[in-house]
């Protein structure tokens, strides 16, 4: 049976004393807190004063170097008035450039309105796919012979008549065009005739007077022809003379050689790398020299440089300017100042900074956004002192750090942010943010004075209620360990006094002469003989556990027979219980090997466990034992069919003095030492023990000790 302890009028008297300290402490607490928090506000305002004029200054500053660099691109303007549509445009672009850090790229839409970029040659066209292509030798392409020798090319296949034909058309024709495609179609029969040296022959003198040339789809004769030279050096096993002939068109892509469309250049592009690649994997690579190696290195490095540029070209060109031609702005109010707009593309941003130097022309150029970041701005920010605990940050719209300290850097600090604004006109699109690493000094002052008054307040509630808490515990302690100690001894008692009655009783009609017949004698004193070794074992059970208290059980471990120590048991545990016609059903297996055991330990936890099983039986009069081994561990189990263990007393029935609530309530003795006993012997031998149980079902215990045992 659990024992309650109930002490709530020392509860109460306590709670009522600490709600009145705490009421009058509280009073006094509010008023001081109030104060502080007053001169907390005041101090913080300061510093957000502060802070907003150091960000100011810091967006003042940032502008100032802009304007600065503004300013002196103008003058420049200024010295080359009228000539930007002339030759000095590049030479302006690049003076400014070699004197402005800050500059990144330079644009220019004159009187033309086509944009020109004076200091890069866009890859491909950026006005359309279509507005550069050339509508081809029409003229050529209706000649009567031009058409007999497309019949002899592609109908009748006599490549040689076809070669006569476009020969003959080449002597009586003046036009480039017409010329470069008449070369282009005798190098193609001189290929699918068998001729490729012929035809090698021709598409190079196509590279070398054809530059400019175009088909009617608007691609260079000149490209077309050193791709399939390349192609033809590949199926001539001329690898090397391949590779140098697509090493030589992709340095013509990327110079740029021609004027193409977008579409033009990325398949071309991608056929000379795919190319280079096939080549590469189909020789061996100690045969490519290695000034073809380093070229080929040096190239794909310009390709990632320049495509990255014309992202950029591409953004002003298509997204940009567009938009600032549309915009409704009199250019003579910009005359002398610059307008700014902000481009997001990609991961990229871009700063653009323009103005008109007359009313038909827009002069602009990008900021270099890696400079602005790197050099500008934390010269800006290492001038700027700050109070202790604060750091500036300048992030873009996705939170990434610009300029400033990484939030992650400080630790354990947990920064958080103390004032945010945005640069003016949102030019950069960046925020400039102030954390506090730490609390500020105001707030420190205020957390200091309202903990200590705080804690004034709980120091005394803590006394009191620490105090009475301890009172109660050590009353309640005490109780519960005298009715601990009152239950056992009642409990040991009862198991002492059914045994010595019996013996008492047994002994006085022997005594007495009662008990005539010698086989009844006989039955008597094996009556009396058990009751003495069960009386035994309960005391040998009491010491056990009181060594096991103090920490001073010692063990005696020597070779056993395993089996004939379960036999043993079994035997003289039935002798015990057969008067009460109980039944120990055993399989005892023959393979159980000898190992090192303190035996009469183990014996005393096989005849507690089975002790168990017995009282807990129920209306069941049997349980099974069974003993064997399975590789390095020896089982020893015992099962019964009585009432069983609930699921929340399974993890405590081997505490000490533990017996449940059901088993409190019913008839059943017991110390609740026993299977502490059990335990102990377990893993003093390197085992465990296992239970497993069901309410009204049964329970089974099983010892799990190792072979092995070292001593």
């Amino acid at each position: 049976m659990k024992v309650k302890i109930i002490l709530d009028w020392q509860k109460r008297a306590i709670i009522i004393f600490a709600a009145v300290v705490l009421i009058f402490s509280v009073i006094l607490t509010v008023f001081a807190i109030r104060e502080a928090e007053r001169e907390k506000l005041l101090k913080q305002r300061e510093i957000n004063q502060e802070q907003q004029r150091i960000a100011l200054s810091i967006n003042d500053q940032v502008m100032e170097n802009i304007r600065e660099t503004e300013e002196r691109v103008f003058r420049f303007l200024n010295l080359s008035q009228g000539q930007q549509d002339g030759s000095q445009l590049v030479d302006v672009a690049s003076r400014i450039i070699e004197s402005e850090a800050l500059v990144a790229e330079i644009f220019y839409v004159g009187r033309s309105g086509r944009v020109n970029f004076p200091l890069f040659k866009p890859l491909f066209n950026l006005n359309g796919e279509s507005e550069y292509l050339n509508k081809g030798p029409v003229k050529i392409e209706e000649n009567q012979v031009f058409k007999s020798a497309e019949t002899a090319e592609f109908k009748n296949r006599n490549y040689s008549l076809a070669i006569n034909n476009y020969r003959q058309l080449m002597s009586s024709t003046s036009d480039r065009t017409s010329r470069a495609l008449l070369m282009n179609r005798i190098a193609r029969c001189y290929m699918i005739s068998g001729n490729p040296d012929r035809a090698i022959q021709t598409y190079r003198r196509i590279i070398s007077d054809y530059q400019e040339e175009l088909s009617r789809d608007g691609i260079p004769f000149a490209l077309i022809a050193l791709y399939q030279a390349g192609m033809m050096y590949s199926n001539m096993d001329k690898e090397l003379d391949g590779i140098e002939t697509y090493l030589e068109l992709y340095t013509n892509l990327l110079e740029p050689r021609w004027s193409i469309s977008q579409t033009q250049f990325h398949f071309y592009l991608k056929k000379v790398k795919d190319e280079l690649v096939s080549v590469k994997q189909r020789i061996n690579a100690e045969n490519i020299d290695k000034n073809i190696t380093d070229r080929w290195t040096e190239l794909e490095q310009l390709e990632r440089e320049k495509l990255e540029r014309m992202d950029t070209i591409k953004t002003i060109a298509q997204k940009i300017l567009p938009f600032i031609v549309t915009k409704e702005t009199d250019s003579e109010d910009l005359f002398g100042t610059f307008a700014h707009l902000t481009e997001k593309t990609g991961n990229k941003i871009l700063l653009i900074s323009y103005t008109y130097p007359d009313s038909n022309s827009i002069f602009g150029f990008s900021i270099d956004n890696q400079y602005l970041e790197k050099e500008i701005l934390p010269s800006i920010l290492e001038k700027i002192s700050l109070r202790r605990g604060f750091f500036i940050q300048v992030a873009d719209e996705d939170n990434n750090v610009v300029t400033g300290r990484e939030i992650s850097q400080k630790g354990a600090s947990h920064p958080h942010l103390s004032y945010s604004r945005d640069f003016e006109n949102n030019f950069p699109p960046w925020k400039i943010k102030i954390f506090q690493a730490f609390p500020s000094e105001a707030e420190r002052q205020f957390s200091l004075r309202r903990n200590i008054y705080v804690l004034s307040v709980v120091v005394v509630i803590v006394a009191l209620l620490f105090g009475g808490v301890l009172v109660i515990r050590s009353t309640a302690k005490e109780l519960r360990l005298a009715k601990l100690k009152s239950e056992f001894v009642s409990t040991v008692s009862h198991e002492f006094r059914t045994p010595l009655t019996s013996i008492r009783y047994l002994a006085e009609l022997l005594q007495r002469g009662r008990v005539k017949e010698e086989s009844k004698k006989q039955q008597y004193y094996e009556s009396i003989t058990h009751e003495s070794e069960r009386l035994s074992r309960l005391i040998e059970n009491i010491l056990d556990f009181s060594k096991i208290e103090a920490g001073m059980k010692e063990y005696e471990f020597a070779e056993i027979d395993v089996a004939e120590l379960c036999r043993d048991v079994v035997s003289r545990f039935q002798e015990q219980v057969a008067p009460q016609e109980f039944t120990i059903e055993s399989e005892i297996s023959d393979e159980l090997p000898q190992t090192f055991a303190d035996r009469e330990a183990l014996s005393r936890a096989l005849f507690n466990l089975l002790d168990n099983a017995v009282k807990y039986s129920g209306e069941s009069r049997k349980a099974k034992f069974r003993a064997w081994s399975n590789q390095n561990v020896i089982f020893f189990e015992v099962e019964d069919n009585g009432i069983g263990i609930s699921k929340d007393d399974q993890v405590k029935v081997f505490e000490k003095f533990y017996r449940s609530g059901d088993i409190h309530n019913s008839s059943i003795k017991g110390s609740g030492i026993g299977l502490t006993i059990v335990s102990h012997i377990a893993k003093a031998h390197g085992g465990k023990v296992l239970l497993k149980s069901e309410l009204g079902k049964g329970t089974m215990v099983t010892i799990q000790l190792p072979i092995d045992q070292k001593v």
